[in-house]
């Protein structure tokens, strides 16, 4: 069955953050515009294959490592939840 995906507003502030950095780097939007394209065609086929990224220490949480992206997120029974979008080189604190 496809479920539905929903992208959280925690994600979509990581993937604003990740554009507003590109765009300061690159001075050009062209490399974000296509991050965005390709980033939305990678969630779409976590529809078709939900259970392709691996368990984390989180339950119920699963990573994807797309490009040089970890991107966490949750699977109910109808939905897909993109929960946050960090780039490899971040420090972050999951």
């Amino acid at each position: 069955m496809v479920k539905r995906l929903i992208v959280t507003r925690s994600a979509y502030l990581h993937i604003d953050r990740i554009i507003e950095f590109n765009n300061l780097r690159n001075q050009l939007t062209t490399y974000s515009k296509k991050f965005v394209r390709a980033l939305f065609k990678e969630l779409e086929s976590l529809k078709k294959f939900p259970f392709m990224g691996v368990k984390t220490s989180k339950e119920h949480v699963l990573l994807l490592i797309w490009n040089d992206y970890y991107i966490y997120y949750m699977i109910t029974e109808t939905t897909i939840e993109i929960q946050s979008i960090y780039h490899q080189k971040e420090d972050i604190v999951r």
